[in-house]
């Protein structure tokens, strides 16, 4: 699957560019970038998706935020990885390429404020409902790439 796929946002940003930036960044600052990677079950979670990214990342200053995906009210179909699927993934980033990798905990998906979750489902239901404004779109990441919001009388 396509990155643009995932996050449409994505194509405003060429991969090369943005590791040039990340570099030039932590070179100027002498500091660690965070990347934060979301993963999603049976999409980029396997161990090939490790080690490109493992590759990618190798010999940056960065750590790695590993953030299992909370399930959302959107149009996509994706589901959260298994555990030892998110720790294997971590191993590999850190035995096979020195990256520092973390696991972001997960906390409040039972009220649907996990990272990830605030999604246009939910504020069509909430403050937007009470301004009247309809969103036809089907994810909050569209609002910057896809310009069909209008209000409603």
């Amino acid at each position: 699957m396509l990155l643009v796929q995932i996050v449409p946002a994505a194509r405003a940003y060429n991969l090369l560019k943005l590791m040039a930036a990340i570099d030039s960044y932590s070179a100027a600052r002498k500091r660690k970038v965070f990347i934060e990677y979301i993963m999603i079950g049976g999409v980029n979670d396997s161990d090939e998706a490790a080690h490109q990214l493992g590759s990618l990342l190798s010999g940056r200053q960065v750590v790695l935020n590993l953030i299992p995906y909370n399930p959302t009210e959107t149009k996509a179909d994706f589901k959260a990885s298994r555990e030892d699927t998110v720790h294997n993934f971590q191993k590999t980033i850190r035995e096979v390429y020195n990256i520092r990798a973390t696991v972001r905990r997960e906390m409040g998906q039972d009220i649907a404020g996990a990272c990830g979750q605030l999604a246009v489902g939910d504020l069509k239901r909430t403050s937007l409902s009470a301004r009247k404004v309809s969103l036809d779109i089907p994810d909050i990441e569209e609002l910057f790439t896809v310009p069909v919001r209008r209000l409603v009388k």
